[in-house]
């Protein structure tokens, strides 16, 4: 079958691969460093030092829901480690701001706490916000004679970064927010599906289609590389789709900055600062002229449950990449090749595979990992009714009039962009992908190892609040 996608240049006896994408980044809200429970506007506690308004790093959604890169750029982690430590030790608690391997959060004893700020029409404080410097879920405990549901992992003391993204002050990376929290305990339940897509429209892809077949024969490479900015502007606007979450959540924002990001690395836009890093364009080699499309979806190593059913363990990475070739018909339509191309499974075998070492120079990618525990938890409440063993009716946190959630504008369209390299055969185009959650088929499909789990019933016993404890974490 002939392809749609050749360029062919005598003068250079190469070919270039283009890849088209979506631009997309994310955008810091308003108060990024809040959980809004006054719908927005002012008042309740600064978040030590972010940057306030749409004018952080990321990306930046306007009123029609058209979405601009936003240009800052993100430095790595420990380039401002000072001054971020200087921030967190002026702006949180003392006790919050120390590290914790096991720092333990009672959601009964948070949503309690939360109350009176919500009854106030006030936000909540930063230490509330980022449930007190919580990086990762490793446990979940329930304590039926104490009327506790507490969540425990690693901790540590956090600030805004360069950009404005909050992250831990050793570590780098972003701390477990409230408001995502209380985004999955009120979607996930009515959700099959949680993630997000950025596709090309089929008059797009038509119009793409068109201009290759007029455009296909030999010339220079001046001329080649004009060809991909008609091409851009051919392929036009792409539509950003949100589901299962509202669109106009930081949630929401964490799944459209995470899919685009990995497109950006994916087409060498974007250099992940790590050895021996490829993009999927210097992967790319000839005959490979088909569309590529990568998603991300949830990778644990396993599920563990004490034998008296109160205590859980997650482990593993949280989050894999998966590849799928495409290939567009004249009208725009997209359908799965019968394979995948080898370039493409291996850069998604290559994300996935050093997923972590991206996280740690990608904060974006860590935050991906945090709404997945977090969609992963909802789904555990609902499976094995976790809350109502504890008498927990979560009527503050799952109240959209007693506690709304600060919003931004949902992101609906975004503009194609390009980039190329001399190469072997052929024009590579990306033109979907996203991320997908399903939580409830995962535990579905999971079965939670009872046996052998000492360590997991060790730190269900060391973890039991005592009876006269007053706040809402502790380590």
């Amino acid at each position: 079958m002939k392809s749609d996608c050749v360029l062919q240049t005598q003068a250079t006896r190469h070919l270039v691969a283009c890849v088209i994408i979506a631009a997309v980044v994310l955008v810091f809200l308003d108060a990024a460093c809040l959980a809004q429970f006054a719908g927005g506007g002012g008042g309740g506690q600064g978040g030590g030092g972010g940057n306030q308004g749409n004018n952080a790093g990321g990306i930046v959604i306007d009123a029609e829901g058209v979405v601009t890169p936003a240009f800052a750029k993100e430095t790595t982690v420990r380039l401002n480690q000072k001054r971020q430590e200087a921030l967190a030790a002026e702006n949180l608690p003392s006790d919050v701001n120390v590290s914790s391997p096991v720092r333990k959060v009672s959601l009964v004893r948070l949503e309690k706490a939360s109350r009176e700020f919500a009854d106030q029409n006030k936000h909540v404080p930063t230490e509330m916000q980022f449930l007190a410097g919580l990086q990762r879920i490793d446990y979940v405990f329930v304590y039926p004679e104490t009327g506790d549901l507490v969540i425990a992992g690693p901790a540590e003391g956090f600030a805004p970064n360069a950009i404005g993204r909050v992250v831990g002050t050793s570590t780098g990376r972003p701390p477990l927010r409230l408001d995502d929290l209380i985004v999955a305990l009120r979607t996930v339940p009515q959700s099959s599906l949680v993630g997000c897509s950025i596709d090309p429209t089929d008059e797009g892809l038509a119009r793409f289609n068109e201009y290759l077949n007029r455009n296909s024969f030999a010339t220079t490479v001046a001329v080649i590389q004009q060809r991909f900015r008609e091409m851009t502007r051919a392929m036009g606007t792409q539509n950003v789709t949100v589901f299962g979450v509202p669109a106009d959540s930081h949630f929401a924002s964490v799944l459209v900055e995470a899919d685009y990001r990995m497109k950006l690395m994916s087409v060498g836009l974007e250099q992940p600062k790590l050895a021996r890093w490829k993009s999927h364009l210097q992967l790319s080699g000839t005959g490979e002229n088909t569309l590529q499309r990568w998603w991300f979806t949830p990778l644990y190593d396993q599920f563990q449950q004490s034998e008296d059913g109160n205590a859980f363990g997650f482990s593993g990475q949280r989050v894999q990449l998966m590849s799928q070739s495409e290939q567009v018909s004249a009208s725009g339509k997209r359908s799965a090749t019968a394979f995948t191309a080898q370039s493409t499974a291996k850069f998604a075998r290559q994300f996935t595979e050093r997923y972590e070492e991206v996280a740690d120079v990608s904060p974006i990618f860590a935050e991906l990992q945090n709404i997945i525990d977090l969609a992963i938890l909802a789904a555990l409440f609902e499976k094995e009714r976790l809350p109502q063993r504890v008498n927990w009716s979560m009527q503050l946190f799952l109240n959209e009039d007693q506690a709304p959630l600060a919003k931004g504008n949902s992101p609906s369209k975004v503009a194609s962009v390009c980039n190329y390299r001399k190469a072997g055969s052929g024009i590579i185009g990306l033109v979907g992908g996203g991320v997908t959650i399903s939580p409830q088929r995962l535990l579905r499909q999971v079965t939670f190892d009872r046996e052998g789990n000492r360590e997991l019933e060790s730190s269900a016993r060391d973890s039991i609040p005592s009876a006269g404890l007053k706040t809402w974490w502790w380590d």
